[in-house]
């Protein structure tokens, strides 16, 4: 028994310093958190459901090492691979899964990385998913569990394992360290350390963004064709930005913008929902909890717009506004694609006439509290700079849309 169980540990040591993910020191900060924090409004109950999440991750390590490796060796031929990313980032709730899902329809130009390709980023766990018939059972799951506040958060963020889903997801799922992890664990400490890149030492920030980058290269080997894109959506994390920006040096990026009182009231609905159903607690219980969420996404606006005025060349971004990118949804996108030199089929022309013509009947489906926040004076006033930007736009005759100068990847 004492041989086997060193065994056990020696396989669990080399795999944990073998394995890409996850970033240990945040994992046990975590565990740490769940086991000595005193926090009232988060029960025992509570702590066990955290607990098991924590310790199911390292029972899988492993696992996912494993995978991992057996890629590097069966399958060497993935990291040959090249791709152009178009970057869609802004504010949560505005309107970026929307954008980022109607461009990945258009697969003769973008490729888009599904949920099920984050959480199991192995090509050799993919290819046996499609050899056993399990890739659409797979698929056919839904994120949300079958609860009132998983509803609710469904019909506000639909998210089945077949859906095309932001790396954020990658992230959050494999390394531990990411701004959504604070919907798992909302100690409002641990929120501050969550959202963060900047903790993390400069070697491991690029080890994070050159591993998502082979997550992405696999998901190319498996399904994509030469010449055809990466679309991709990042809006929980900004101050990763300027990193990404020196590893893809020919990136684009699409700016969705919301005034505050829209997305603000909108995201914090998604996520106090998101947050009751992973733990079982209102969040709004937790003294601190609300506050931090609110601060954080203050000091996000200020680094999103500094990115697009300070840091992202103007002839490699193009910004839209969530009340035109629903409601004009066809002339939005024939607007991206002129100011990125894109061609557009046919069958994706009518797909888009067709979504345009659905969402001017469609009906939200859910209702959020509705209130003002201070301090995002600065984004409503660059809100308002886009709105007349895009308006200025669409009063321009529709064929216009397809002949603007400044195409830059063609």
């Amino acid at each position: 028994m004492p041989t086997i169980l060193a065994l056990v540990a020696a396989i669990y040591l080399l795999s944990g310093w073998l394995s890409p993910f996850p970033h240990w020191p945040s994992y046990f900060k975590i565990w740490r958190y769940v086991l000595f924090k005193k926090e009232p409004a988060i029960p025992l109950a509570s702590r066990c459901r955290q607990g098991a999440y924590l310790l199911r991750y390292l029972l899988l390590t492993p696992l996912w090492t494993c995978l991992w490796y057996v890629d590097e060796i069966f399958f060497p031929d993935y990291r040959q691979i090249k791709f152009r990313p178009i970057f869609i980032i802004g504010q949560a709730r505005s309107g970026t899964t929307f954008l980022h899902r109607t461009l990945a329809a258009d697969e003769e130009n973008f490729v888009a990385v599904r949920h099920l390709d984050w959480r199991y980023p192995f090509i050799c766990l993919q290819k046996m998913f499609g050899w056993f018939g399990m890739a659409e059972k797979l698929a056919a799951i839904n994120y949300w569990p079958d609860t009132e506040e998983g509803r609710a958060a469904a019909k506000m963020h639909p998210n089945t394992l077949a859906d095309w889903e932001e790396d954020g997801i990658f992230y959050e799922e494999k390394f531990i360290h990411y701004w959504y992890n604070f919907m798992r664990f909302p100690y409002p400490d641990i929120g501050w350390h969550q959202e963060s890149f900047a903790v993390l030492s400069e070697s491991y920030q690029w080890h994070m963004l050159r591993t998502m980058h082979k997550a992405v290269q696999k998901v190319f080997y498996l399904r994509g064709e030469p010449g055809r894109l990466f679309i991709s959506k990042e809006v929980a994390s900004h101050d990763k930005i300027e990193k990404m920006m020196k590893l893809y040096p020919d990136a684009c990026f699409v700016i969705s913008v919301r005034n505050s009182e829209g997305y603000m009231n909108s995201l914090l609905a998604l996520v106090r929902n998101s947050t009751t159903t992973k733990t079982g607690i209102d969040p709004y219980t937790i003294p601190g909890w609300k506050e931090t969420f609110i601060e954080r996404m203050r000091l996000d606006t200020f680094r999103l717009i500094r990115l697009c005025r300070e840091v992202i060349a103007d002839d490699r971004q193009v910004r839209v506004v969530f009340h035109q990118t629903t409601a004009r949804t066809p002339e939005m996108v024939a607007h991206i694609y002129g100011r990125f030199g894109l061609e557009m089929g046919d069958r994706y022309k009518r797909y888009l006439d067709q979504l345009g013509a659905e969402q001017k009947d469609r009906q939200r489906g859910y209702h959020y509290d509705k209130h003002s926040f201070a301090g995002f004076e600065e984004h409503d006033q660059f809100f308002d700079q886009a709105c007349s930007e895009v308006d200025q736009l669409l009063g321009t005759a529709s064929g216009a849309l397809h002949d603007e100068s400044g195409r830059i990847l063609n």
